[in-house]
């Protein structure tokens, strides 16, 4: 009996002990935090709403108009309360609002049009087209104010925003012909005062004709440019990026975060002295996620970066700029790199000062890699004024055919051209091109001296962008036609390539990756890099695509295998390369280190007049930025993932919420934006579609039919239907929206 009692007040105890464990594991802040945070996003969306339908509402009544339901939310009616002559209503689905009138339902067109309900001087349909109007477009109206005024409260507390530094400049774009650099800061533009990056952007896309530029030049000297934007498929650009920071952003959940797979960030060693006290130059490598997953120990970062370490010298030499840290980076690109960071970190006392240590960690190189195929040699895209490659007579159109001697596609690989100038700084370069003139090509012999700049260190970003030579300040194309096999490479070894083929397209495969994936397989299609498809950049225009562009491309995809398409003049064959070949004498101009933080500077209105301006200037930016998006969207430019649905706009307003009050407002001032824009779309059954409507009605002066209005509004119903699945798909199945995690 005692053994019974004892066994059963044992199992109860250890029932009791596993509650308390579970409770006590619970963090209660955390999840507090998290309760608040879906909260704030919850009210917030909803005063969104609110402000729309309520903008629906006040002008309706200020026209005497009979407003039967006033609802925040669609579909089937949570909470109701009548009042007056209007009910007031909570419905199922909080994605939207709707204020029903007397005389105008979506649901029941024949209302529109009803002579019945016309003769009801209060009804909506008995209205004036002018009073419609102003009823349909209160709603708008009241999201751009509530956006305005969700805009100008962050910037009465202060909004960190991109920086006005060029961060890079894409080759053969009018900023880069015209000489601007990395590190550029932008001061104005057509005499209007630029403030943060997104001055700069809105400044050009808006602009009519030439686009004045002054600044300074990171060396403190003045700019000042005219540029003739260009004008491609998003739009008008001089071709400026925003700059980055030599922090790694303190944002990163994890050090794995910072060293990209494949890269030699992924070998860096920790060296010994003030972040650990062991001897200096001691190489200290941190056990892998792996290794520390079989231990009992919590697992160690992968790599020795931490978030918000910052960089401040390579090889010794004081690293400024992200400008001093893409150049060095460069420049020692053959050699183990030593990355000397500024760290800080918390004191053991949570309310005693931080600690600041200096971290050294040293990074192997790479050698670039090669598919051992060279690609034919095209011609000259952009020089840059006052360049190297001016003065010493080298045009656009020209093609290189020899550099010292040494002939493009058979004795030197034409990528290898930016790298073999700056090797030869301050030493004679001879280049023999062909120039197209009036009868037939002739050849001409240049000679020029280069500087140091480093190859490779502005990449080409887009696939028609060209690959430029920053040591003489030329840029070219490399066509993706074969113009060697390697002897002895992989590719030579299948016996399928040869001199003259064109690659289509190549795809970047992981390397397990060598059968195809079953049918119903979840695993993503790997990257594919088309180059022989290109949408016209310009009415009657086709844009050559640069095989540099691909080439990038492998050099950023260290771990993948290469499977190539290529044109036998038969048909499309295609071979995977497992094996890619390391260029021996030829090293990586990037070790892989991401997660830099961009550079950004606090914007605060010192007065509610400044803050009043900014937040009209940041309603603008928005606005022009949700058009350029509509714009590429309807170009078929923006990919399916781009779009976000409830559970996606939910998941992001809640990430921005963790990040504090003025974030939210303004992720809440871009959603009031567009709303209104969206909602005023020429879509039946939006605003927008409404407005239509009413212009008919004022021209015509006379009302469309039921028939009309019903046909085009099950469209539109249909419309919102079909895209309201299709974002929620995105949500759920592309993007995978589906936690609330930070």
């Amino acid at each position: 009996m005692t053994q019974g009692r004892s066994s059963g007040s044992g199992g109860s105890s250890s029932v009791e002990d596993l509650a308390f464990q579970l409770v006590a594991a619970i963090d209660f802040g955390g999840l507090f935090t998290k309760i608040l945070n879906v909260l704030s996003v919850a009210l917030g969306l909803g005063l969104v709403i609110f402000f729309h339908e309520l903008g629906h509402f006040a002008v309706a009544k200020w026209c005497n108009v009979h407003v039967e339901r006033f609802s925040i939310g669609i579909g089937p009616i949570l909470w109701s309360r009548q009042k007056g002559e209007t009910e007031y209503a909570l419905s199922a689905l909080p994605f939207g609002g709707y204020v029903k009138m007397l005389g105008q339902d979506d649901m029941d067109p024949n209302q529109m049009t009803s002579s019945e309900i016309a003769e009801n001087t209060r009804s909506y349909s008995a209205k004036s087209v002018p009073q419609r109007m102003a009823i349909i477009s209160a709603g708008v109206v009241m999201n751009i104010i509530t956006g305005f005024l969700f805009f100008t409260i962050c910037y009465w507390y202060g909004v960190n925003e991109p920086s006005p530094v060029v961060g890079n400049v894409v080759p053969g774009f009018p900023a880069w012909i015209a000489g601007m650099k990395d590190g550029d800061r932008i001061e104005s533009i057509n005499e209007d005062e630029i403030r943060s990056f997104g001055d700069i952007f809105q400044s050009v896309v808006l602009s009519t004709g030439d686009v004045r530029l002054q600044g300074k030049h990171l060396d403190g000297s003045a700019f000042d440019l005219t540029l003739t934007p260009d004008r491609g498929s998003s739009g008008r650009s001089v071709g400026l990026q925003s700059a980055p920071t030599n922090t790694l952003s303190p944002d990163l959940v994890n050090a794995d975060d910072i060293a990209m797979a494949g890269f030699p960030a992924m070998q860096a060693k920790l060296l010994g002295g003030d972040a650990d006290g062991s001897p200096p130059g001691a190489p200290v490598a941190l056990p892998s996620a792996g290794d520390a997953a079989k231990s009992d120990t919590p697992a160690a970062p992968a790599t020795p970066f931490r978030p918000g370490d910052r960089l401040i010298a390579l090889q010794g030499t004081p690293v400024a700029t992200f400008v001093d840290r893409n150049r060095l980076t460069a420049k020692f690109a053959a050699e183990d790199l030593v990355h000397t960071f500024e760290r800080t970190t918390k004191s053991g006392d949570p309310s005693g000062p931080k600690i600041t240590t200096i971290v050294k960690i040293t990074v192997p190189p790479a050698n670039v890699r090669s598919i051992g195929l060279w690609m034919a040699m095209g011609p000259v895209r952009a020089i840059r004024a006052g360049s190297i490659a001016e003065k010493a007579g080298l045009k656009v159109g020209d093609i290189i055919l020899s550099v010292d001697d040494m002939a493009m596609g058979t004795d030197f690989d034409p990528v290898r051209l930016p790298t073999y100038f700056s090797e030869h700084a301050a030493k004679i370069v001879r280049l023999k091109v062909s120039r197209q003139a009036a009868a037939a090509p002739e050849q001409h012999e240049l000679e020029m001296v280069p500087t140091d700049d480093p190859g490779w260190i502005e990449t080409p970003l887009f696939q028609t962008s060209p690959l430029s030579i920053p040591a003489i300040g030329a840029a070219y194309q490399i066509f993706p036609n074969i113009a060697k096999v390697v002897p002895g490479s992989e590719a030579e070894k299948t016996g399928l390539f040869a001199k003259g083929q064109k690659i289509t397209r190549i795809e970047l495969v992981e390397a397990e990756s060598t059968t195809e994936a079953p049918a119903g397989s979840t695993k993503k299609t790997p990257p594919q890099l088309m180059l022989n498809e290109l949408r016209e950049k310009q009415p009657g225009t086709k844009e050559d695509i640069n095989w540099a562009w691909a080439f990038n491309a492998i050099q950023y995809s260290p771990d993948r295998q290469i499977r190539i398409y290529f044109d036998d003049g038969k048909s499309e064959q295609a071979e995977l390369l497992k094996n890619i070949e390391k260029v021996p004498d030829w090293y990586s101009w990037t070790r892989g280190i991401a997660g830099w933080n961009p550079a950004v500077e606090l914007q605060k209105g010192e007065s509610l007049g400044q803050a009043t301006s900014l937040g009209l200037r940041k309603t603008r930016q928005t606005g022009v930025s949700i058009y350029m998006t509509l714009r590429s969207l309807f170009r078929g430019d923006l990919p399916a993932d781009s779009f976000s649905g409830p559970v996606g706009i939910l998941s992001i307003g809640y990430r921005v919420a963790s990040q504090g009050l003025t974030d939210l407002l303004l992720f809440l001032g871009f959603l009031s934006i567009n709303l209104a824009i969206l909602n005023f779309l020429p879509i039946p059954v939006l605003d927008g579609g409404h407005m239509v409507f009413l212009i008919w009605e004022g021209i015509t002066r006379r009302k469309p039919s039921p028939r009309i209005i019903g046909y085009a509004h099950a469209v539109g119903l249909l419309f919102i239907i079909s895209l309201f699945m299709f974002v929620m798909y995105i949500d759920l199945f592309v993007n995978k929206f589906v936690s609330m995690s930070n």
